[in-house]
């Protein structure tokens, strides 16, 4: 079937033809208002009212074609932001309909290829700004980033060797700072221990090896600090024996309260006897301090060796005693300064 003829356009069905005719109403409003001022100027009312009420009517027309214009200016502008100047576009044929399509499916055909064309030209850019990424990652020590990085490019453009590369020099930077951040721990580690803060020590033991799980250097790290533990506790005993077979009772006692934060029920067994005839020397050596320094007036001295009589043996006879006594060796003690600062 041949083609028809594309049917003529209204000119005022067009963008430009609507804001001709808002431009023409306007023009048809100005003058219609000019021409109702020229006629209210020659006639006289006789009251306001009837004056106020020829001046609705005169210029109501033309407000009326104004309004008109206005909205013929904004249907102007719309229709031309959607369909350009020249307005709706005119019928078409069902070949020329057929042709549009042929045309959009060629546009697109060609999008596409431009895409892929893009990823080949700028494949290597986009290789060499990996680089970039990975050995950026690596100075600024962020190890986890850079790897994901060396598998986008094994991957995705296919250098396995080159990410290989990549993965090599990762690890080795990342060995050698962890390597570098284990032996500040470990050193904060030793110094705990030789503290004998052996707690701390198994705390901080434990969080090492969950941060760093695959370093060789910190496995078997908790038992390392309880074998410490042990090797001190050893110590400790062996040294309190002897203090109590030299009769060093004050260096037995100070053993035996650090012996007794290792020791459980069963394992401190043995050395009950032992802290008890430990106890009791010391008890009856403050004793005797005690009545020494009583009989020798020396009240200060007496007042310190009782309180600290009733601290660690508060539940005794002697201790009972010194308690009746306090009060008067405080009072001999203040006579006594006042004297001397008397003099």
């Amino acid at each position: 079937m041949p083609n028809q003829p594309a049917k003529r356009r209204n000119f005022f069905a067009t963008s430009d033809g609507i804001f001709v005719a808002s431009a023409l109403l306007m023009t048809a409003s100005a003058v219609v208002a000019l021409t109702a001022s020229v006629v209210l100027a020659k006639v006289t009312f006789q009251d306001h009212a009837t004056e106020l009420l020829s001046q609705y009517a005169a210029y109501i027309f033309s407000i009326l074609l104004a309004m008109a214009s206005l909205f013929a200016l904004i249907a102007g502008a719309v229709r031309c932001g959607v369909y350009g100047r020249a307005g709706a576009p005119a019928p078409q044929s069902a070949n020329d309909s057929g042709d549009v399509l042929t045309q959009l499916q060629i546009i697109s055909d060609r999008m596409l290829l431009s895409d892929t064309a893009k990823r080949i030209a700028y494949r290597q850019e986009d290789v060499n700004a990996l680089r970039e990424a990975i050995a950026d990652d690596i100075k600024r020590k962020d190890f986890d980033a850079a790897l994901v990085l060396v598998q986008e490019m094994s991957q995705t453009f296919g250098y396995r060797e080159e990410s290989e590369e990549f993965r090599e020099q990762i690890m080795a930077a990342r060995s050698t700072v962890i390597d570098a951040r284990l032996t500040v721990l470990l050193q904060r580690l030793d110094q705990i221990i030789a503290a004998h803060d052996f707690p701390q020590a198994l705390s901080d033991a434990l969080k090492i090896m969950r941060i760093y799980p695959d370093q060789v250097r910190v496995q078997n790290l908790d038992q390392i600090v309880n074998q410490a533990q042990e090797t001190y506790k050893h110590q400790i005993e062996r040294d309190f024996l002897a203090a109590a077979q030299k009769d060093d009772v004050d260096g037995a006692i100070a053993l035996l309260t650090e012996l007794d934060a290792f020791l459980t029920e069963r394992e401190a067994e043995p050395f009950r006897e032992v802290a008890r005839g430990v106890i009791g020397k010391k008890r009856d050596n403050l004793g005797v301090q005690f009545k020494m320094a009583v009989h020798d007036k020396e009240w200060l001295k007496s007042i310190r060796v009782g309180e600290q009589i009733i601290k660690e043996f508060p539940n005794t006879r002697m201790a009972e005693e010194v308690r009746e006594r306090l009060d008067q060796l405080r009072e001999r003690a203040a006579g006594q300064q006042a004297a001397q600062q008397a003099r």
